[in-house]
């Protein structure tokens, strides 16, 4: 009898706890929302590929010249 108590307990302490953390999660999702919405949506970056190439290969790419006809 005792264990089947037991087990009840912990029962209704993981839903406790799983709301609890369903709950921290979408707090947190609902803050991380609006900052996003408050200071990096409007925020665009150009991105130059050649910048971009240079960046990555640490020298400037080369450019292929196409046959003229």
């Amino acid at each position: 009898m005792q264990q089947a108590s037991r087990c009840q307990a912990m029962n209704l302490q993981d839903r406790s706890l799983t709301r609890k953390l369903a709950i921290a999660l979408a707090i947190k999702l609902l803050v991380l929302s609006g900052l996003w919405w408050g200071f990096v949506r409007e925020q665009r970056v150009p991105v130059d590929s050649d910048a971009a190439a240079t960046q990555m290969l640490g020298s400037a790419p080369m450019k292929t010249l196409t046959p003229q006809e």
